[in-house]
């Protein structure tokens, strides 16, 4: 029983890793690779989330960051102005050309 208890806790959190943040969910995701990582970029009105699906052993945020940033720009074809978040989950400000 505890063992399936465990089992269930896992796939829980993994399968939480690729779920849209707030204010996302049910946008399609673009699927961009950056610096090494892959990332699901859904873009909202001027704003956007990358969310990295890579496995990377204690990424440095700020490699993480610039790849992030690359991505976004990719998949919306607009300039990411600000980022923020952590190296699972970035969000971006966007200047877009339309």
């Amino acid at each position: 029983m505890c063992r399936k208890s465990a089992f269930l806790a896992a796939f829980a959190l993994l399968a939480a890793c690729d779920t849209a943040g707030r204010g996302y969910m049910g946008l399609p995701a673009v699927r961009a690779e950056a610096g090494g990582h892959v990332f699901d970029v859904r873009r909202r009105g001027d704003e956007a989330e990358a969310v990295r699906r890579n496995v990377a052993a204690l990424p440095s945020f700020d490699a993480v960051a610039r790849a992030a940033e690359v991505a976004i720009e990719r998949a919306t074809g607009c300039d990411a102005l600000t980022l923020e978040g952590d190296p699972s989950l970035l969000r971006a400000e966007l200047d877009c050309p339309d």
